[in-house]
């Protein structure tokens, strides 16, 4: 009875200390979880800045070429910084040096985004100016106009030669100073580009600056696109950040349990080894019932049986934790230069067990694997990285469970592969708007409205297309279409 007593005290000494390692290991991984948040947060918000960065580039070029006159090319280009620097008040101007007045000026655009002529706003903007030096490069200086607004505000201002006759004015004011240096360097594009095109107009040519300009804003916005797509990535990577580590934490956890208790059964073993040891020295030799006895006192028939399956289920958890960080080192990889062939069916699957934890509790993944492997030609990241967005959009369309379903249609020259889903559907405005960027019918701050949108320019750059259809209340089908490699067209 006494060594049935000790026994059991040893397995709960066991369990007691495998249970507070687990405790430890858990605290420690959320203190991870929480710093890995915080950077994924970060990244998001640079995402967010970029984001905004790139549609006032797009949308500031676009208004410069379809303004049928200086005041309306003025007028718009005003409105679209005001919007994007969140000022209070903003104006932009054409002032010939001779004169102390505007001669082309905008009407002032508010915190409300309407225009009035606002005569006293411009003598004090021009009072204000008059004694501050030129300056080429955008400044910023403390005002306070509290006629205009009760609180001390920052003027941010640019006086940029246009001729040897004439200086283009802009001036907003704000409520705080822009927290990015890319932020100056867009205006500085957009001023650029605004001094080009009245001086094109002035004389009535295209000067070979509106083409310098043209190559500058590509190249800012080719730089912009793929930051965009690796922080678009990390974001994704946030939202799935609890759920992955979950995923690592659980065979962590227990591989840590067991070899805990794996150091346990071994100093059992150890004593038992002593024992029989001790035995044998004592009475020169041991019989069957002896041995027998000390096998049962030291519970080495259930030791051994133990050990065997703490082995396995070891291995089977480091194998878990090894698939889910090469997924993740393949997912955030940066930079890809080069096409290669690759095997689609292991593209998906890469992808599904970075969102394993997403979809293992409440939805049935059917993935259909062709027989024989389909290659196709392209970079793994990127590709991983669309199908991780359509597995996560699908995913949440079913937040109460559903079914997803990968398969797999071989042509001649293409493979598609169609991913379905049970969830609510789109309606029909959803759909024509899903590819387009920032569009998102996510709650704030849980969408950038880039995901679908760079899935489309990923797919597009890899020679193939990305297409939707579905019904409200059936569910959803992707379908996605890209070329086969060489050695399977072979």
């Amino acid at each position: 009875m006494n060594d049935k007593i000790a026994l059991l005290e040893r397995r709960i000494s066991r369990e007691k200390k495998s249970r507070q390692m687990a405790e430890q290991l858990l605290a420690e991984k959320s203190r991870e979880i929480y710093a890995s948040n915080q950077m994924l947060k970060d990244a998001l918000l640079e995402s967010e800045q970029k984001r905004d960065e790139l549609q006032f580039l797009l949308s500031t070029s676009g208004s410069l070429s379809l303004s049928g006159n200086n005041e309306n090319l003025l007028t718009n280009v005003t409105e679209l910084t005001c919007t994007f620097l969140h000022a209070v008040w903003g104006i932009s101007a054409v002032q010939i040096k001779s004169n102390s007045t505007f001669d082309i000026y905008t009407p002032i655009c508010d915190r409300n985004k309407q225009w009035t002529n606002n005569t006293v706003f411009i003598q004090q903007i021009n009072a204000q100016l008059a004694r501050q030096p030129a300056s080429k490069e955008w400044n910023i200086i403390d005002v306070n106009h509290s006629a205009i607004y009760p609180h001390t505000l920052k003027m941010m201002y640019c006086s940029k030669p246009i001729d040897e006759g004439s200086v283009l004015l802009s001036a907003f004011l704000l409520k705080q100073e822009p927290n990015s240096s890319e932020t100056l360097d867009a205006l500085t594009i957009i001023q650029r580009q605004v001094r080009t095109f009245l001086i094109a107009r002035k004389n009535g040519t295209v000067i070979s600056e509106t083409k310098d300009n043209l190559n500058i804003i590509t190249q800012q916005l080719s730089s912009a696109k793929s930051q965009l797509m690796q922080s678009e990535k990390m974001a994704s990577l946030g939202q799935l950040a609890a759920g992955i580590a979950h995923e690592i934490n659980n065979p962590v956890g227990y591989i840590r349990s067991n070899l805990e208790v794996l150091s346990s059964h071994i100093q059992d073993i150890s004593a038992f080894m002593a024992a029989t040891k001790a035995f044998i020295a004592e009475q020169k030799l041991i019989n069957d019932e002896h041995y027998m006895g000390l096998v049962k006192e030291y519970d080495m028939e259930y030791i051994i049986e133990d050990t065997d399956d703490i082995v396995t289920s070891n291995i089977e958890g480091v194998d878990r934790i090894s698939e889910i960080v090469n997924g993740l080192k393949t997912f955030s990889h940066q930079g890809e230069t080069d096409f290669s062939a690759l095997p689609i069916g292991q593209i998906v699957s890469a992808a599904l067990n970075v969102v394993k934890n997403e979809v293992k509790y409440k939805h049935d993944v059917q993935h259909i694997l062709n027989e024989q492997d389909i290659y196709i030609f392209g970079k793994l990241g990127q590709l991983q990285q669309v199908f991780v967005n359509i597995f996560v959009n699908a995913a949440q369309a079913m937040p109460d469970g559903g079914s997803i379903k990968i398969e797999y249609v071989l042509g001649s020259k293409s493979c598609q592969i169609l991913v379905s889903d049970t969830g609510s559907g789109m309606s029909s405005t959803t759909q024509k708007q899903l590819f387009d960027p920032f569009y998102t019918t996510k709650p704030v701050g849980e969408g950038t409205g880039l995901g679908l949108s760079i899935s489309y320019s990923i797919i597009e750059s890899h020679k193939g297309t990305i297409e939707v259809e579905s019904t409200e209340g059936v569910g959803t089908t992707f379908i996605i279409t890209l070329p086969l490699a060489s050695k399977v067209l072979g």
